[in-house]
């Protein structure tokens, strides 16, 4: 995945929960090395805003969601990916794996949509503890599947596609695997070369024998043999900026649907969410990550 670029995702709601008289057990904060949003800096994005945020609206809203147990469930689950399900092509866009990719993308939006189920339910039944609870694993099931269509982006040759023929980055198509459509265009990119970076730690490995390593494809940093690549037509941007770009709109997008979708968890969130774009840790050099 990518460095460390956070995106504020807004969305038109009412406010914050009411204060509670006592509050349930809250999720546990995202790991140690997870670094906190206020050291991270993070832009802000609003939907369906034209302007940024001033600056000290930023640090207002950053400062809100330091606390948040739905963020802290959702960023973890970004880095927890690359530990959990690190050998498994699928929740990365290795090894040409992907209709396993597109299909276990659906399956986590699916077991989000249980947990949503369980937190209305629990909701109707007055059990404040037990709606948090659901909730939060959603938000986390949630971060799993961003983790996913991020990785689209760094670990395929779409931008090495799709950036030779556009006049600005804002020209290329931005890619939903969630969506039915998104998935069909995957199927056609295929036809036409879309591959993704062999991992010899992956399983399955379904690319022929020669593609180009993880190594060499990765855009998950600038500093990769990939991502530091520059594109003159586009004002020398590298291609590791148009790859955070295209899984920044894409990460938007999947938060908008799933809000959209579920405004339960739009309600219990608040109307500010925040998310990573991190560095791959199982490593871009040949070897898994400690």
């Amino acid at each position: 995945m990518f460095n460390r670029v956070v995106v504020l995702v807004v969305s038109a709601v009412l406010g914050w929960p009411a204060a509670r008289a006592a509050d349930p057990p809250k999720p546990p904060p995202p790991a140690a090395d997870v670094p906190g949003l206020m050291k991270a800096n993070p832009p802000v994005l609003c939907v369906g805003c034209d302007e940024p945020f001033d600056t000290g609206t930023h640090k207002q809203l950053l400062e809100g969601l330091a606390g948040n147990p739905y963020i802290a469930e959702l960023r973890k689950a970004l880095y927890h990916q690359d530990i959990l399900h690190q050998f498994e092509s699928k929740a990365h866009f290795d090894n040409c794996d992907f209709d396993s990719a597109t299909s276990y993308i659906t399956s986590l939006l699916e077991e989000a949509g249980g947990q949503v189920g369980s937190a209305q339910n629990a909701q109707d039944s007055g059990d404040k503890a037990g709606t948090e609870a659901s909730a939060a694993k959603a938000f986390f099931v949630l971060g799993q599947a961003l983790h996913a269509v991020q990785d689209f982006y760094a670990h395929t040759n779409y931008v090495e596609m799709t950036a030779p023929k556009a006049k600005k980055v804002t020209d290329i198509e931005v890619i939903a695997p969630w969506r039915p459509e998104g998935r069909d265009r995957i199927q056609d990119l295929r036809g036409q070369g879309l591959y993704s970076g062999y991992v010899f730690w992956g399983i399955p490995q379904r690319c022929p024998s020669g593609t180009t390593s993880h190594g060499d494809l990765a855009k998950d940093s600038a500093t990769t043999k990939s991502g530091s690549k520059l594109l003159p037509h586009l004002q020398n941007t590298s291609q590791y900026k148009v790859a955070v770009f295209l899984a920044r709109e894409a990460s938007l997008q999947l938060m908008t649907d799933a809000f959209k979708r579920w405004p339960l968890l739009k309600k219990l969130n608040g109307q500010h969410v925040a998310f990573e774009i991190i560095v791959d840790r199982r490593g871009v050099d040949g070897k898994p990550g400690q």
